[in-house]
């Protein structure tokens, strides 16, 4: 009953494709359970190739779905500028559902916006003040899947409007 195992925990925050190594990383012993084989456990992992294929806050236990061999898997991070009253909610490792309205014929009006990705993570935000200029905004880093990047790629291409929507669904997988 007072049996415990040595799992790993990230010591500081983690970034996508950041390698796992001795530094980032602590351990602690914990009883989980039937939970168990849901993180890294500390005798059975080899941290050589183990690299974060999502952003893991400091202090959490590892999931062994937050780590990959590869860099990025199949997503690939990407930068938009948003402008202010972006929610409080959307920060590195939360959700979003991303939406897109085409530049109307003649540039002054947007269409009616389109879906262009649901439950896409969040891997970096950036809030930026607006000095002289008055550049408010905030730009996040999205991990896009292979298959939406050229959707993604000719909305930033093409001054489409994208509006991106905190899905607080993506907490609970």
């Amino acid at each position: 009953m007072n049996e415990t195992t040595s799992v790993y925990v990230a010591a500081t925050n983690i970034t996508l494709g950041e390698q796992l190594t001795h530094e980032n990383l602590k351990t602690k012993e914990v009883q989980l359970g039937d939970s168990l084989q849901h993180y890294l456990v500390v005798e059975e992992t080899q941290l050589e190739q183990a690299r974060a294929n999502t952003f893991i806050e400091a202090g959490e236990l590892i999931p062994q779905t937050s780590i990959t061999s590869s860099q990025l898997g199949s997503r690939r991070p990407v930068n938009i500028e948003l402008p202010t009253g972006l929610s409080e909610a959307i920060t590195p490792g939360t959700f979003v559902d991303v939406w897109v309205a085409k530049r109307e014929a003649g540039g002054a009006a947007y269409g009616v916006p389109d879906q262009l990705a649901t439950m896409v993570e969040v891997s970096a935000r950036s809030d930026r003040a607006g000095g002289i200029v008055g550049n408010n905004g905030t730009n996040l880093e999205l991990l896009v899947e292979a298959d939406a990047l050229e959707s993604f790629l000719q909305a930033l291409a093409n001054d489409a409007r994208l509006t991106v929507i905190y899905n607080p669904a993506g907490d609970q997988t």
